[in-house]
């Protein structure tokens, strides 16, 4: 999630179906949210721009090669239990996951690791999308990676690095020192 900056509707709906690991992609499409306490599979994707193809990098697309082969041996296991949803991430029995109950497993991850505890949307959406115009990645597939239309949303996203910060501020003192010297 962090790194594709991904919803968590979007993380737990992303189907097999949908997934293209020889390619290195899935395909956001239907995704899972709650509502009053009870799990609504979407139609679509929340917006046009949402609907799209998530682009992996190479060490995921091995992890969730990984993920597959341990969730085929759960399907053995569970049996007649397993309910199928061509989900990619389920409970151990086939299960959509609740995306509340992901939220929470995010925060204990992260008082676990000591790191500090903040909402999966910041630490998944906010911190990818970030982490995105920190690597000097163009505006145009930031926005299609995250799934946003509108550059000010985008930018309402865009926490950079303190190191970002210092770079620019070393960039512009170098421009008036390179001023200075031929004035």
């Amino acid at each position: 999630m962090v790194l594709c900056g991904c919803r968590r509707g979007e993380l737990t709906g992303f189907r097999w179906a949908g997934a293209d690991l020889d390619a290195g992609c899935l395909t956001v499409a239907r995704p899972i949210l709650q509502f009053g306490g009870e799990l609504h599979e979407e139609a679509t994707a929340k917006s046009k721009a949402g609907d799209r193809l998530v682009y992996l990098d190479d060490d995921t697309v091995i992890l969730l090669k990984a993920h597959r082969q341990i969730q085929e041996m759960e399907r053995e296991l569970a049996g007649e239990d397993w309910q199928d949803n061509d989900l990619v991430f389920c409970q151990p029995d086939g299960r959509p996951w609740n995306p509340d109950h992901v939220s929470k497993h995010f925060k204990l991850l992260a008082a676990r690791a000591g790191v500090p505890v903040i909402k999966l949307h910041e630490g998944g959406r906010h911190t990818g999308n970030s982490l995105l115009y920190d690597a000097e990645v163009p505006e145009d597939i930031v926005m299609q990676r995250i799934g946003h239309a509108s550059r000010d949303m985008n930018q309402h996203y865009n926490h950079p690095l303190a190191e970002r910060h210092r770079a620019a501020a070393e960039k512009v003192a170098a421009l008036v020192r390179k001023a200075g010297e031929t004035a």
